[in-house]
């Protein structure tokens, strides 16, 4: 008897790690790729040409360029006294180092290594497509933003208390009506990945017109 139990077991723990390694073997194979020339309204060239895979331990590589006609401003919005310039389009240089894949769309994010305006060097970007296929009856999709680094260098706390037992809580926020809701562990992360919102939550950008393809590989 048992003997028997222990085949059983041994029998059980083979099949999970078998499926353990297809579920790992199927998230390393997911990727996506393109080439998109497109405008929106305000009639200026945009390009992007882009790549990305997962690893087996999660991570993903790839990189993008894109580049914008469009006449970009920068200002001093943190007060240190820099002077607004403007300048006649950009283009930038990602290393991917993160991609989440869902059906036909995947999120892709970021560092930028390389770009005209200095100021965009080491910021974070995050890019999002959809793939409609041979693009004959749905255009294919994207949408892109870039961010600073949230640099967080002080620890919110009470200050009516030397020692705030709160400090570095964490906790899961649920919707008390729902018994299926996983919930969003508290505090949110405040890194600019693949992470910060849900695939199906990006809005796309409206495309007048458009050339190219993204394929998604999931």
């Amino acid at each position: 008897m048992k003997i028997k139990t222990f085949a059983s077991l041994l029998a059980l723990l083979l099949l999970c790690l078998a499926t353990q390694h297809l579920a790992t073997a199927q998230t390393a194979g997911q990727s996506t790729k393109g080439s998109y020339q497109f405008s929106l309204e305000d009639g200026y060239t945009k390009y992007t040409e882009f790549d990305a895979a997962t690893q087996t331990d999660g991570s993903a590589t790839g990189s993008m360029f894109f580049s914008d006609e469009a006449k970009i401003t920068i200002q001093d919005v943190d007060g240190t006294g820099d002077k607004e310039v403007t300048y006649p389009g950009f283009s930038i240089k990602v290393g991917f180092d993160s991609l989440v894949v869902n059906r036909n769309q995947a999120v892709m994010s970021g560092t930028v290594t390389d770009s005209s305006i200095r100021d965009y060097i080491g910021q974070r970007v995050l890019l999002t497509v959809e793939d409609n296929g041979d693009n004959t009856k749905v255009a294919d999709k994207l949408t892109w933003g870039i961010y600073k680094p949230v640099v967080r260098d002080w620890t919110p706390s009470d200050a009516e208390l030397k020692v705030d037992p709160g400090v570095g809580m964490r906790w899961v926020a649920t919707d008390a009506e729902r018994k299926d809701d996983k919930g969003i562990t508290m505090p949110m992360s405040e890194a600019i990945d693949t992470q910060r919102f849900p695939v199906s939550t990006y809005s796309f950008a409206d495309i007048e017109r458009g050339a190219g393809d993204i394929l998604v590989q999931p």
